[in-house]
């Protein structure tokens, strides 16, 4: 979204049905006035097959995009569950394993996880970054794990908290990693360019019968809004927009 005119979904939606609404009615106006009529007229004879061409390729290409944006909001989901999974698993063990009374081990990670819910989750969604709050808490908790894992004498309670550590620290970079990840703006181009090539076939293959032209270009853009606004709905990072990650996960563990 940060590499397109539009800085929002519903300015980006509203871009494009202004703009495939208003070229669905300048084409028809070209075909149907008596004005322009003859200059198109000459170009009549595409047959109704020559439209599948467009069409499939407009199909193809908006699921091709589609699920590299959905494969985003994926990965960042499961990051999210693994970290939330990793924090209640040190949670846990923090409090079957022996431990120093200086050492909150369970409170540090339930600060860490406050400050994810209501520091981090804003940064991510405003500024695609972490959070220099979540990322101190996230510190703290890093050393009570290392200094409890250091202290145990049982090296099997030792190994399952820094395994459940890493499964926090690794979550958490996947996490923030993806704030940053955009779709490539040319593959949205060309999604574009082909819905064009779309009303213009349409066009072409209803030239010589108006109402048929109407209700053609009609459906034919209502057809190709509907997945561009769908996509459009997602296409930012998973923490913006309309349609965002939830922090449902974290706000079971600080219950």
């Amino acid at each position: 979204m940060q590499n397109l005119f539009f800085k929002t979904e519903l300015s980006l939606i509203l871009g494009l049905c202004i703009g495939f609404i208003s070229l669905s009615a300048l084409i028809t106006w070209l075909f149907v006035s008596p004005k322009t009529k003859q200059i198109v007229g000459q170009y009549e004879g595409v047959v109704a097959p020559f439209f599948s061409l467009p069409a499939v390729l407009f199909s193809l290409t908006a699921a091709l995009l589609a699920t590299s944006v959905w494969d985003n909001y994926s990965i960042a989901t499961k990051a999210i569950k693994s970290e939330s999974q990793g924090i209640l698993n040190i949670i846990s063990l923090a409090n079957s394993i022996p431990k120093p009374k200086d050492i909150d081990l369970p409170g540090s990670a339930k600060a860490y996880t406050q400050s994810i819910i209501n520091d981090e989750w804003r940064t991510l969604a405003v500024n695609r970054s972490a959070s220099p709050v979540t990322d101190d808490k996230f510190i703290a908790m890093r050393a009570a794990i290392f200094k409890t894992a250091n202290m145990l004498s049982d090296k099997a309670e030792s190994k399952a908290l820094l395994s459940a550590f890493n499964l926090v620290n690794s979550a958490r970079e996947t996490r923030l990693a993806y704030a940053a990840i955009d779709v490539h703006p040319i593959r949205w181009y060309a999604l574009l360019f082909l819905g064009v090539l779309v009303l213009i076939t349409v066009a072409f293959t209803h030239s010589s019968k108006p109402k048929a032209l109407m209700l053609g270009m009609l459906i034919a853009t209502l057809t190709i809004l509907t997945p561009l606004c769908i996509i459009s709905l997602t296409f930012s990072n998973p923490y913006q927009g309309l349609i965002s990650i939830s922090n449902a996960p974290y706000l079971q563990i600080i219950k």
